[in-house]
């Protein structure tokens, strides 16, 4: 059986480590390097729900997309995540940033559900590219919400757009790298009042399309590229919900 290094050294050849972004926490996180791996647990949060679910699968390891824990973690206490995965000998790897702009990663995944054409990445910046058969804001919108099955803020409704530039999760960092790259509207899933307000004064549209919704559509693609690598492990996909509510 595989051992949770080679899980790890897989992810790391299609979405390298190496490439997450400065503040970010992703790669091996939790357990032992050398522990065989029978089953494993995919999800985009580590929560008390999700590690219940591997718990009681029997799981070995779980890979996450956000990070078990970041920002400078201070201490191990019996409330803190990363402490009960390590007790209840659950290893976690975490790819956030390296698999949200990888070849294939999430970024790609929210292009093509939007049905972008000419998907590529951007030539300075790791978001990516595509051109959208939506004439205007409005209807890249409508698309969203239909594909996303969520909410969607927008602004701009009547301009016209072709170039989509797309950064699943929270995209303000790079809304003036898509003006730069030829973007004619930023699609991302949140982002703050002010950036609306900067991006409408730049004519640069936003489309958001909720956090949660954008990236948990790359959770399955990515078990099941696990899946194909690893078909002596079993491969289980987390249950999970947005914990923003809408009414």
């Amino acid at each position: 059986m595989p051992r949770v290094i080679d899980i790890y050294n897989y992810i790391d050849s299609f979405a390298p480590f190496s490439s997450q972004e400065e503040w970010d926490n992703s790669g091996f996180l939790v357990g032992e390097s050398d522990k065989e791996v029978n089953k494993i647990l995919v999800c985009l949060d580590i929560t008390s729900a999700t590690l219940n679910q591997a718990e009681n699968i029997g799981c070995d390891l779980i890979v996450s997309h956000h990070p078990v824990f970041m920002g400078g973690l201070k201490s191990l206490s019996d409330n803190c995540l990363a402490y009960k995965c390590a007790k209840k000998g659950i290893a976690v790897i975490s790819a956030h940033t390296c698999y949200d702009f990888a070849e294939g990663g999430v970024s790609d995944i929210c292009a093509q559900a939007l049905g972008l054409k000419n998907i590529r990445k951007a030539k300075s910046v790791p978001f990516t590219l595509g051109e959208t058969d939506c004439k205007t804001v409005m209807e890249l919108a409508e698309k969203a919400k239909d594909v996303f099955d969520t909410d969607i803020t927008y602004s701009l409704e009547n301009k016209p757009i072709k170039t989509v530039a797309v950064v699943a999760g929270s995209g303000t960092d790079f809304m003036y790298d898509a003006m730069d790259e030829g973007a004619d509207v930023f699609f991302t899933g949140e982002d703050r009042h002010h950036a609306f307000i900067n991006a409408a004064e730049n004519g640069l549209p936003l489309v958001c399309a909720g956090h949660f919704e954008t990236e948990i559509i790359a959770v399955r693609p990515l078990a099941e590229r696990l899946e194909k690598e690893f078909p002596e492990v079993k491969f289980y996909i987390a249950n999970e919900a947005s914990p923003m509510k809408h009414i």
